[in-house]
Formats: C-alpha cells, sequence, structure tokens
C-alpha cells in the first residue's frame, strides 16, 4: 500500500511540474528535489512558514484534485469545506485574529495553469477574510482576466519591468488586495509552469461585509 501511495505521489509531483517526457529514476528525483528548492527558497508573503513541509506533504498527498479558478479563489467557504476538500491541510497559521488553513493547489497542467499553496484565512465568525497563493505558472492571462472580472484587480505600472502588478484600492484608497507577477530568474523550456512567480493576497471584498 505505501509503495502504491509512494508511486502516486511521484506522479502528481510529475503533473504539477507540466507536461514532459519520461524520465529515468534519478532524472525524476533530481526534477522533485528541483521543485521542492525553488519553493523552499522564497519567503511566504503571509508569515514565516517554511514551505518545505507544504513540498514534502505535496509529495505525500493521493487523489489531490484539479482546480478551477472559480472554485478556490471565493469567498463563501467555511474551515469544513477546506478540510473536506483536501487530503492534507496545514493549520495553525494564526495572523493577528485570522486562523489559516493552507493546502496545495495545481489546477492543471497547461501553461496558464496554477502550481503552489493556497492559503484561507478565516475571522473569529469563521467567515473567509483573505486568500493567499504563492507559486508559479508558465502563463499568468487567464489568472489575471478572472481576478480583473471577479474582484476588479486593475493593473499599476511599476518602474520594474520584470514586474507586473495589479491591485484592488479600497474605500480609503489604500490597496486593499494585490497581484504580483514576476518573471522566473532562470526560464526552462522543459519547465512550462515555472516560468513566472505568482504572488497573490485577495481581501473579502468590501460589499460583502
Amino acid at each position: 500500500m505505501l509503495r502504491t501511495m509512494t508511486i502516486v505521489a511521484l506522479g502528481l509531483a510529475i503533473a504539477a511540474l507540466g507536461p514532459m517526457a519520461m524520465f529515468s529514476a534519478p532524472d525524476m528525483w533530481s526534477l522533485i528535489k528541483n521543485k521542492v528548492s525553488s519553493f523552499t527558497s522564497k519567503d511566504s508573503t503571509d508569515d514565516n512558514t517554511d514551505i518545505t513541509e507544504l513540498a514534502a506533504s505535496t509529495l505525500a498527498l493521493e487523489g489531490t484534485p484539479t482546480r478551477n479558478l472559480d472554485q478556490v479563489l471565493r469567498f463563501n467557504v467555511s474551515p469544513g469545506w477546506v478540510t473536506r476538500n483536501w487530503p492534507r491541510v496545514s493549520t495553525g497559521l494564526a495572523q493577528l485574529q485570522l486562523q489559516g488553513y493552507r493546502v496545495p493547489l495545481v489546477t492543471g497542467t497547461a501553461e496558464d495553469d496554477l502550481a503552489g499553496s493556497l492559503t484561507y484565512y478565516f475571522g473569529p465568525r469563521q467567515e473567509l477574510q483573505r486568500i493567499i497563493f504563492q507559486g508559479t505558472t508558465g502563463n499568468a492571462n487567464k489568472l489575471v482576466q478572472f481576478l480583473a472580472t471577479r474582484y476588479h484587480f486593475t493593473r499599476r505600472l511599476t518602474n520594474d519591468a520584470a514586474l507586473f502588478l495589479y491591485e484592488v484600492p479600497g474605500a480609503n484608497g489604500k490597496v486593499r488586495s494585490q497581484l504580483q507577477i514576476r518573471s522566473a530568474g532562470v526560464v526552462k523550456s522543459n519547465e512550462p509552469l515555472q516560468r513566472f512567480d505568482v504572488s497573490l493576497v485577495i481581501e473579502r471584498p468590501e460589499d460583502m461585509k
């Protein structure tokens, strides 16, 4: 049983890296190790939790489901919904008066899919207040279009040519939600899901309060 779960987990890890050719066993382990290292070398945007745990738990998962953006980037969910829909959830990610639930997210294997960590932060009344995603993609157009349509993200030009910045201002003029898309330091043709680093913070829309 353990061997079967390991094989399934390896298949999921390779699928998360995008459609690729077959690898020998050493190449496969090297590929997975590099993927894990790429996440652990970056600090999370929401806390100082080492993402090594997330990467390791992703390899241990069996049957991690593919997710659509409109299924996971929404605020009408509960902590129970999160724990029912992922085989493993990291909890105890406190942020001020919020309780976080972190899960691995792989929306598919196409260039415009996402792979990384997704964290839901709930308030004392168990209402979802904040969604944070940290990960990679090969083409962010689908994500940008979804956020512009659903949450009214708009682009703000910066002096950094490698950064694409999208924001949602609040009633007081301060930024409430933000999407940062940055070109990866190294782009490889055989890693189509790792061309851009994505950092996303969505605050609960003011009209939902």
